[in-house]
């Protein structure tokens, strides 16, 4: 007999109550899943900006950033723990849901809540503030007087759907400074915030009073418009098409903190094309580029190769194919639109008419689908990719000489896995910090950034915080009226 499970992909305060709801339902061998979520109104968006905000006050406001802390560390090790209901639940429709490889999600999802414990936080908060405490109380200046720094009460956050987590960072990071949250979530990925929201319920339920997590879809409708009305900062993860549609509606004295569509790219030295390594490194290269199907950001679309080392750099493209197909025999990808299949195979056509008129490219792809594609360019340049698993490969004499290819897309760059010798790393990255990209990191760690990053670039909390400062002549000139003073 079929069981069916209705399953909230929202949350709010308990003191809202809802009349009318709409669901999506998804078929699993064994079990009907329901995802209700309400129907939501701009009143209503204003009513629950409104709740989350004095539950706010009444409690998280008042908390220490250490208790905040400790109960956010409770809820990540519930998720620790494989007989987890929730995450059981989330392992089983997060396939469903985003058509991710069971597995992947698996894997994934245990490795970056490891990154939410409660060691990770601290030094997270450390990153960015040399005292935590500023945050709970006035702490003295090294130039004298004092300061605080005070979170926004809410702030509204436009999740994305393509890469699951992205939401709970961002949630975190919120609670980290005493903000209540007005989450939008994506229907392309609706669930994990709304699961992780009630994990913290479970811990503390007055925490979580303070959240508030909808899907509905336009970030910048009538419904959007009025979550910024009752937000102080506004957070966006999506397009550029989304980014500046909801900027337009931001006025100028909120805090608008976007994060859009960016390219990532590696470079491989002939230090990492031995006869020891290269095959280790087309292996994490294929890994990097196929976690969630290269929806990341942070995930690479071109790859320079330097020549020199025991393979060629046309022999690592070939063997990155190779290794791309071995990836995808163990997790597959997510089926795509018609349009992304499109988009891949668009791209392959062009590139086979050049491979037809000159010997300086090539293309490797499977051949009964768009599974997986390579691109190697006998010249250095760049380029971004389709994603779900296409890549460029350029072919240089010296990776110091790439720059000029990089630097005009410095607007979109965001992280570099890098594999070189020692003694090249600063240099390198000194000509990768000046022509635009933020974030260098290791071959097989490219999607895995790790606590208290520079996400593009800026600061995570202190670009959301507003600094209240005691100058020290008010202490000196204030002792005057102590009574007992001497």
């Amino acid at each position: 007999m079929e069981t069916i499970k209705e399953i909230p992909i929202y949350h709010v305060p308990a003191s809202i109550e809802w009349k009318t709801f709409q669901e999506k339902r998804i078929e699993t061998t064994d079990t009907t899943f329901i995802l209700k979520y309400p129907v939501l109104t701009s009143k209503q968006i204003k009513h629950i900006g409104e709740a989350v905000r004095a539950n706010r006050n009444d409690y998280l406001a008042l908390l220490s950033v250490q208790q905040i802390i400790e109960k956010i560390d409770q809820a990540i090790q519930k998720w620790l723990n494989p007989a987890y209901p929730l995450r059981q639940l989330a392992e089983k429709l997060l396939p469903e849901i985003t058509g991710y490889d069971k597995e992947m999600v698996r894997l994934e999802l245990k490795r970056y809540m490891r990154t939410f414990r409660k060691k990770e936080l601290l030094r997270f908060l450390d990153e960015e503030f040399d005292q935590g405490a500023l945050l709970d109380e006035f702490r003295p200046r090294k130039s004298g007087g004092m300061s605080r720094a005070f979170g926004p009460a809410v702030i509204f956050h436009v999740f994305s759907g393509n890469v699951p987590g992205v939401q709970i960072w961002s949630i975190i990071m919120g609670l980290l400074l005493k903000s209540a949250c007005l989450g939008k979530t994506s229907f392309s990925e609706p669930l994990l915030p709304a699961l992780f929201v009630q994990s913290l319920a479970e811990v503390d339920n007055q925490l979580a009073e303070a959240i508030a997590i909808l899907p509905w879809i336009g970030g910048a409708s009538s419904l959007g418009e009025a979550a910024i009305e009752k937000a102080e900062a506004i957070i966006v993860y999506g397009s550029n098409q989304t980014v500046e549609a909801l900027r337009k509606k931001v006025p100028t004295e909120k805090k608008f903190l976007h994060y859009g569509h960016k390219i990532s790219f590696a470079m491989i030295g002939k230090e990492a094309l031995t006869s020891d390594y290269y095959a280790e490194t087309a292996h994490k290269l294929a890994e990097d580029a196929s976690i969630y199907d290269q929806q990341s950001c942070l995930a690479p679309q071109t790859i320079f190769v330097e020549e020199g080392g025991a393979i060629t750099a046309k022999g690592f493209a070939q063997m990155l194919g190779a290794e791309l197909a071995n990836y995808h025999k163990k997790r597959p990808r997510a089926k795509l639109s018609d349009e992304e299949a499109m988009s891949i195979q668009k791209i392959r056509n062009f590139h086979q008419l050049e491979a037809l008129r000159n010997d300086e490219t090539s293309i490797y792809e499977s051949h009964s689908d768009t599974a997986w594609t390579v691109i190697f360019h006998k010249k250095p340049g760049f380029a971004g990719s389709p994603l779900n698993r296409t890549i460029h490969v350029f072919s240089c004499e010296n990776l110091e000489d790439t720059a000029e290819y990089i630097a005009p897309y410095q607007q979109y760059l965001q992280s570099c896995g890098l594999a070189v010798a020692p003694k090249r790393l600063f240099m390198l990255a000194d000509l990768l910090g000046k022509i635009g990209a933020n974030r260098i990191c290791a071959i097989g760690e490219m999607n895995r950034a790790k606590p208290g990053w520079h996400h593009d670039g800026g600061f995570n909390l202190l670009d959301l915080v507003r600094m209240v400062d005691i100058e020290r002549n008010v202490e000196d000139y204030i002792e005057r009226f102590d009574p007992d003073v001497e």
